[in-house]
């Protein structure tokens, strides 16, 4: 059992009660809880981001939107949240939302304190500057980079993204268009939302899952292991951002792939191995995908990770 807090954030109040997909953040908690390996008490607690930093990677008049519920329903895409008071919507959706933004940013102070840090949440990689979208309204990948640059200079020059959601991850590519200072690997269902041309442009290594064999097991793993070894090779990064989404799993109605639970596992694996063998921080945020087994399956791979490379031992070891 961990004896003094892992680099692992999370915050009762990440539950999104509004659709039933609060199931998703508290249940991977508690599996982890229940494996033995942590208590209650082993977790990191975020707060949320401030305005200036809100304002550092929104437009004030994107921000000053997110007061319409007519906006913020095009942004969630759920109907009925126009008919709803716009301060319950703040509270169950904007707030959880910005506290998972702020945890993604702890995460990854974490991880440059410990080699890995890992956000219980957070990974809304469809919003940019200027917009939100697909579920996602504050931009915690930006931020996250942002902040690595400018406030480690000396830790952190070359930032890598590895967007392993089933969706484009089309805000950061907007925010990060050609800047030679990150390198954005991303590997989706080139069908389905949100099929962004602009944004792909900035796909530094895109893997575009087009046919129905790359988005099985074995050539799927095959994929982003060439791309991910090769980048490493290419840019040799000294912090990566995993965007570790779920809904390429068998059965998400909206991600249309078929990874079996083994595969993340495996892919989840082939990341952080990556990572560490090379010596380069390593935060991984949840992003999207909420079946029910999904939770069990994060958790799973998580606690897969942490001991197959005995990362609670690395706890307080980062140079």
């Amino acid at each position: 059992m961990a004896t003094k807090k892992a680099p692992i954030v999370y915050h009762p109040s990440y539950n999104i009660t509004f659709w039933n997909l609060e199931k998703k953040y508290k249940n991977i908690h508690r599996f982890l809880i229940e494996s033995g390996l942590f208590t209650i008490n082993s977790f990191h607690e975020p707060s949320p981001p401030t305005p200036l930093d809100l304002e550092d990677v929104h437009s004030k008049q994107y921000l000053d939107s997110l007061n319409s519920n007519a906006k913020l329903q095009r942004i969630l895409e759920v109907p009925f949240v126009t008919m709803l008071p716009h301060s319950l919507v703040k509270k169950k959706v904007l707030e959880p939302m910005l506290l998972q933004t702020g945890g993604s940013v702890l995460a990854a102070e974490l991880a440059l304190e410990n080699g890995w840090g890992i956000n219980l949440g957070g990974g809304f990689h469809h919003a940019h500057y200027n917009d939100g979208g697909g579920f996602c309204v504050y931009a915690d990948i930006t931020l996250i980079v942002k902040k690595m640059l400018s406030n480690y200079p000396d830790k952190v020059s070359r930032v890598m993204i590895i967007d392993l959601d089933a969706h484009q991850g089309n805000g950061h590519e907007r925010d990060f268009a050609h800047d030679n200072k990150v390198h954005i690997i991303d590997a989706f269902n080139f069908h389905i939302y949100p099929q962004d041309r602009y944004a792909y442009s900035s796909i530094t290594t895109p893997v575009r899952l087009t046919t129905p064999e790359l988005k099985k097991d074995e050539k799927y793993l095959q994929s982003i292991q060439s791309a991910i070894l090769q980048s490493f090779h290419e840019f040799r990064p000294n912090f990566v951002i995993y965007n570790a989404g779920t809904d390429c799993l068998e059965g998400d109605p909206l991600g249309s792939m078929n990874l079996s639970k083994d595969a993340i596992l495996k892919r989840d694996e082939l990341v952080f191995r990556t990572a560490i063998s090379n010596g380069v921080p390593i935060v991984m945020l949840l992003s999207g995908g909420y079946q029910k087994k999904n939770a069990e399956i994060i958790s799973t791979s998580i606690l897969n990770i942490i001991n197959k490379f005995g990362l609670l031992e690395k706890i307080g070891t980062s140079n």
